[in-house]
């Protein structure tokens, strides 16, 4: 494919005249490049070297990303895709170059930005905007906001970006509702029988643990019969290689499509709970973070609940007073040999981390993780967060706020290895 110049109205030329200015490698240089590296060939190189690498791919990746953009725009301006049998520059993208669908989408969305406003270009080049970024503003430019726009989406997330469109676009008016669906389950697929000839012994299960030949039979709807030999056998030498267990049919479940609109107030808290109940239930669902909550306001304001609180506290009170009554403080037998009251047990060092401790250590590390990478990154994680002793526990370190930080799971098990080694952490998870 040959080089074409696109220079539009700002005079913004294409990478291949640019490179060949510079001298920088372009998608030309790349067309025959240094044999690749094979897996496992890149153990033996420094790491400062490794990340040095990685960092000029990606430069030349995007240089040869933005030659690409700027040949599609030609190829839509010639009109090349429709005489080599594709109905749209889409269907050329996916079926003949073998982008995916997403891929394709955001590189024609981009290449009709830098067609239709050639400053797009530099941002790109400058790494200001990415092609997912363009392809959220590509609906919404037009000649009197291109200018605004570009400016207000530099640097920005693609999170940032999608709260940015939606000031472009009008108003939504939704209403609040509760559908009732149903939705198909699919129930796990019984395992192959097993052909060794020997008889599967049967066992009870509870819930969702079940045996291939439970599995199988609860779905069959019989009664549970051990298999003898003479059947195993028989089975065994019958049934052929390309049998499989016929999948059993969806289930279907019946749950509810819940949809309103929320304020930006709403979801920051969302986002805080969603963060906060991370730290227990790996990724929750939006599901799982509301019924949380409602379970939390429903302990604290449902008369019913406060009913059974005061109930069991009730109980307990009454337990400890009947257990006062029947005995006081026992005389120990001392090793001196007279007897004397046990003296109260004084306090133990603990791993325990008092919850006000944590609160506060919480909110000194802004519920975001600390660990400060060798370039001066701080880690942005603010999910799985763990209360990390500075100088370890079991090296005398205590439980006071100044030894005690945030660190992200990833982080997290990253100093212990730093700490006690990578082969010592990997003994410790073995018996866990």
């Amino acid at each position: 494919m040959s080089h074409i110049d696109f220079s539009g109205p700002s005079g913004v030329s294409s990478p291949s005249a640019r490179s060949s200015q510079s001298g920088r490698s372009t998608g030309a240089d790349l067309a025959h490049p240094d044999p690749r590296p094979a897996p496992g060939s890149l153990r033996g190189i420094p790491d400062r070297e490794l990340l040095s690498r990685v960092k000029e791919l990606v430069s030349r990746e995007r240089a040869v990303t933005l030659e690409v953009l700027v040949h599609l725009i030609e190829v839509e301006r010639r009109r090349l895709h429709p005489g080599l049998g594709y109905s749209s520059m889409f269907d050329y993208c996916t079926r003949h170059l073998g982008y995916s669908k997403s891929a394709a989408g955001r590189r024609i969305h981009a290449a009709r930005c830098i067609r239709d406003y050639p400053e797009v270009y530099g941002l790109l080049e400058k790494n200001e905007v990415n092609l997912m970024t363009l392809s959220l503003i590509a609906s919404i430019l037009n000649e009197s906001n291109a200018s605004e726009v570009m400016a207000r989406i530099k640097g920005k997330s693609q999170e940032e970006v999608e709260e940015i469109v939606a000031t472009y676009r009008p108003p939504v008016s939704m209403r609040d509702r509760a559908k009732p669906v149903c939705v198909a389950v699919a129930e796990p697929v019984a395992k192959k029988p097993v052909n060794s000839g020997q008889m599967c012994p049967i066992t009870p299960t509870t819930g969702s643990e079940k045996t291939p030949n439970t599995a199988a039979a609860g779905f069959a709807g019989g009664p549970l019969q051990a298999t003898t030999e003479v059947q195993a056998q028989r089975q065994a030498s019958t049934q052929r290689p390309d049998d499989h267990p016929t999948p059993p049919s969806p289930r279907l479940e019946r749950k509810f499509q819940i949809q309103f609109l929320a304020s930006e107030r709403f979801m920051k808290k969302f986002e805080k709970a969603r963060a906060l109940l991370s730290n227990k239930n790996g990724k929750p669902s939006y599901e799982a973070v509301l019924e949380a909550a409602l379970d939390e306001f429903l302990k604290d304001h449902d008369p019913e609940s406060r009913v059974d609180r005061r109930e069991a506290r009730k109980q307990k009170a009454e337990s400890r007073a009947n257990q006062g009554k029947r005995g006081k403080k026992r005389p120990v037998r001392s090793q001196l040999g007279g007897s004397e009251t046990r003296p109260a047990r004084d306090e133990e060092p603990s791993r325990h981390i008092p919850a006000s401790t944590r609160d506060e250590v919480f909110k000194r590390d802004k519920r975001r993780c600390t660990y400060v990478g060798s370039n001066g990154e701080r880690c942005d994680a603010t999910h799985h967060l763990q209360i990390d002793h500075i100088v370890p526990y079991a090296r005398g370190g205590t439980n006071s706020v100044h030894n005690l930080r945030l660190l992200c799971e990833r982080h997290n098990k990253l100093e212990a290895e730093r700490v006690y080694g990578a082969n010592a952490m990997k003994r410790f998870r073995a018996r866990e």
